[in-house]
């Protein structure tokens, strides 16, 4: 359960944020866009093959910052996907670090390519799932509890701004993945 603090710094996050009509992928990117102070790029290349992968990813950069939201995903998934990576920014959350490599040397810098940008730039401590000392994407290691913490924050702003959106709408649609995410919390 999320604490009564990390509530507040949800609502406080999103208050003053935007939130479009209607609520789609690309309308939420563009409201994401005019809202952040430097660049913000939508990606939905697939992931590389054969390796574990998120629904999403925010990966800020020096010249951008960059969220990726797995191609297959669409509608209302594709939406709060975003939300949630948006809610990580938006709630100050520090980007996951990169750790050195086994043999204690650290990844190589980490730029794209000169042509179209995807992710198979990614560090090999991101594709490997460690991240912060613990395999924090496999279900057979205990997650770091900071970890925890921010990833719960970044749920609840998803469902916050899908809530919040859905109030607003009220009696113009529906949203049966936010009905369901709520009755399950």
């Amino acid at each position: 359960m999320l604490r009564p603090s990390a509530r507040r710094r949800c609502a406080e996050a999103l208050d003053g944020f935007p939130i479009p009509y209607p609520l789609t992928l690309e309308s939420l990117h563009r409201a994401a866009v005019d809202h952040h102070d430097r660049p913000l790029v939508l990606h939905r290349d697939p992931f590389p093959p054969g390796l574990q992968r998120p629904c999403g990813l925010w990966w800020p950069m020096e010249d951008a910052d960059h969220i990726w939201v797995a191609p297959e995903t669409t509608g209302a998934q594709a939406v709060h996907t975003y939300a949630h990576e948006l809610g990580h920014q938006l709630l100050g959350h520090p980007p996951l670090p990169v750790l050195p490599t086994a043999g204690g040397t650290p990844p190589p810098r980490l730029e794209p390519p000169e042509e179209e940008v995807t992710f198979t730039w990614l560090s090999p401590a991101f594709l490997g799932g460690d991240l912060l000392g613990v395999r924090t994407r496999s279900p057979h290691h205990q997650r770091d509890p900071l970890y925890t913490e921010r990833e719960d924050e970044a749920e609840s702003f998803a469902v916050l701004l899908r809530r919040r959106a859905q109030a607003r709408d009220s009696g113009r649609q529906t949203d049966p993945l936010l009905d369901r995410l709520h009755r399950s919390l």
